[in-house]
């Protein structure tokens, strides 16, 4: 990654930044350099205010196959919007329509209440009085019969009868003097007041009623009538309208783009990150554009370049992932490439079962049809996918299958048992600890050597030494897998080195104590793996359904098969995908990752309909 300072003549600003923006190979920053600030081009609010409206207009339509078409300038595509008449109809029937929608609701709304005192002789158009409010209330017996009572005291009549939309509920109607408040009436009671003033509530119940349905039958009409006027401009203008959007996008990144910029008399001035092996080709058109009216210059100012992920395809996700938690900085390893290995491992370890994985990898890929690609969730259904093929590998190799043993059947051998080999997959489990815990000190000593930290870097090879020969020790003294004399050895030198890491780690002295708690958490890896199979065996044991038992009981054990079964696929599925993300996060990534990094986003934009 290079920084670079381009400096051009101002009257070619506008080709320049065009041309920056469709190679896409620069991430701007503001220069430091003691001149003016350069400002917005003069036509971004026109470009603006155009693209507000077209967008507009793009939501009331429906969608229609967009024809390409070639890009054309901003003045151009300003003069194009400020004449489409089609706008202005467009938005006239987009408000009608809601207009209309919305008076289907003050529709239902007086039917409801028509519905409701349809056995009460009122006339709501009279309820007008200089001296008297009228008010209606919905309430249930109980409440009805305090509001009654309290409505008695105060010297009120109420009107009660029942709601015919809703038999349950009580409907009360009491009137009284403007000047009073009746609020505390109802006040502490389960009441619901309806609007009496409501638009259309003005006869009597039966007329509201037979008003209301004509004047909904002409809305009906109307909104038929509207939807297919816009159906025929969609057919007409939604292909033209899009790609305009598209193109006024663009513009109007051009265009704001230039507040980036620093500016003389006479020219302009661009910083910005690029890509080494982008610089000779951004060089060489920027030169053929301007006629050699350019100036390059390579800057090495201390400033720390950017972080460039772009992993292919399947990939791509850890790169999303690793990235929520904390970009890594351009001036430190790269860890991806080893969480790309070791989470689908720890997943597959954790849930190990074919029937699970299979089921996984449903779900999955269900979630990334129905998800935004740019979301969490789609990255995280899409990480999912590839733990799934692990936990079916996995399952294969132990020959798990919902708890059952199955590969005898289609002819593969099984590698390992999790019933008779659980020593061996302890010991393999820590081992793989010890092994990511080395190696991400490792990694510490290369950043903090790089970074400057070199007592830091010492601190940690120290801590390596801890690690393996403290690990040596506690072999040979428990577990009599060195001698004597190898194992006292190996003690002296993990003492030392404890003493060596806590004299040069300075503030980070504490992190001692996870040398050895860390590559012990890995053991988990075999605790939620056997935990699965051994809750899996016991639900094939107890609930496996035998047609012989007859019908019913066949049925009842098979919904409890299945759904114990979903439960313990539930557990495994989250034990595996947290407690993977975990180990790499907090025991690996803790060893050497500092993060923070400022992702590199070139100044560009993907054309989908149109072309440059």
């Amino acid at each position: 990654m290079q920084k670079v300072r381009i400096v051009s003549l101002d009257s070619d600003k506008q080709a320049v930044t065009a041309a920056l923006h469709a190679i896409g190979a620069i991430d701007l920053r503001k220069s430091k350099l003691e001149i003016s600030d350069d400002r917005p081009a003069s036509n971004s609010t026109d470009i603006s205010d155009a693209l507000i409206k077209v967008t507009a207009a793009l939501q009331l339509l429906e969608k229609r196959t967009v024809q390409s078409e070639k890009h054309i300038p901003a003045e151009s595509l300003v003069d194009q919007v400020k004449g489409m008449t089609v706008l202005n109809k467009t938005y006239a029937l987009g408000e009608e329509r809601k207009l209309i929608q919305e008076d289907q609701k003050a529709l239902d709304y007086a039917e409801y209440i028509a519905s409701s005192f349809s056995n009460v002789k009122i006339d709501f158009g009279r309820l007008k009085s200089e001296y008297l409010a009228y008010r209606a209330f919905e309430t249930d017996k109980k409440s009805l019969k305090a509001f009654t009572k309290r409505a008695a005291e105060s010297g009120l009549q109420i009107t009660v009868s029942i709601n015919k939309a809703k038999k349950s509920t009580m409907l009360a109607l009491i009137a009284y003097d403007k000047s009073k408040s009746i609020d505390d009436l109802y006040k502490g009671l389960k009441v619901n007041e309806l609007d009496l003033g409501a638009k259309y509530i003005d006869g009597k119940a039966a007329d509201i009623t037979k008003n209301v349905k004509e004047k909904r039958a002409s809305n009906l009409k109307r909104l038929d009538e509207i939807n297919a006027e816009l159906k025929v401009l969609s057919e007409k203008n939604y292909s033209r309208l899009a790609n305009i959007k598209e193109m006024l996008e663009i513009e109007l990144d051009r265009a704001e783009a230039s507040s980036m910029f620093k500016r003389t008399d006479l020219t302009f001035v661009v910083e910005g990150w690029v890509q080494k092996r982008d610089l000779k080709g951004l060089k060489d058109k920027l030169s053929a554009l301007t006629d050699s009216r350019v100036h390059f210059e390579e800057l090495n100012d201390g400033e720390l370049a950017p972080t460039q992920t772009n992993r292919p395809g399947i990939l791509k996700p850890f790169d999303y992932l690793v990235g929520f938690y904390s970009v890594q900085r351009s001036d430190e390893i790269d860890p991806t490439l080893i969480f790309i290995i070791s989470f689908p491992i720890f997943y597959g370890l954790m849930v190990t079962d074919v029937g699970y994985g299979l089921a996984s990898l449903l779900l999955a890929t269900f979630i990334t049809k129905k998800t935004n690609p740019d979301g969490l969730m789609y990255n995280a259904a899409r990480l999912w996918q590839l733990n799934s093929v692990a936990a079916i590998f996995f399952g294969l190799l132990s020959n798990q299958w919902f708890g059952f043993q199955l590969n005898g059947y289609i002819g593969l051998p099984q590698l390992f048992d999790w019933f008779k080999d659980t020593p061996l997959l302890i010991a393999i489990t820590v081992i793989f600890g010890l092994l990511q815990v080395v190696l991400g000190l490792a990694l510490g000593i290369v950043n903090s050597y790089n970074h400057g930290h070199k007592k830091l870097a010492a601190a940690r090879f120290f801590s390596i030494l801890v690690v393996v020969f403290g690990t040596i020790a506690v072999a040979g003294a428990f577990f009599s897998v060195f001698n004597a004399q190898t194992s006292t050895m190996a003690t002296i030198i993990a003492v030392i080195s404890v003493l060596l890491t806590l004299a040069l780690s300075g503030s980070e002295a504490t992190e001692i104590v996870n040398l050895i708690t860390h590559p012990l958490s890995y053991a988990r890896l075999m605790g939620f793996g056997l935990g699965s199979v051994i809750i899996a065996f016991l639900i094939d044991m107890a609930f496996t359904p035998n047609p012989k038992d007859g019908i019913i009981i066949f049925a009842i054990y098979a919904i409890i098969f299945i759904c114990l079964h979903l439960v313990n696929m539930v557990l495994a599925i989250f034990e595996g995908l947290v407690q993977g993300v975990r180990l790499n996060f907090v025991e690996f990534f803790s060893k050497f990752y500092i993060g923070n990094g400022i992702p590199f986003k070139p100044f560009s934009y993907k054309r989908i309909n149109t072309k440059e």
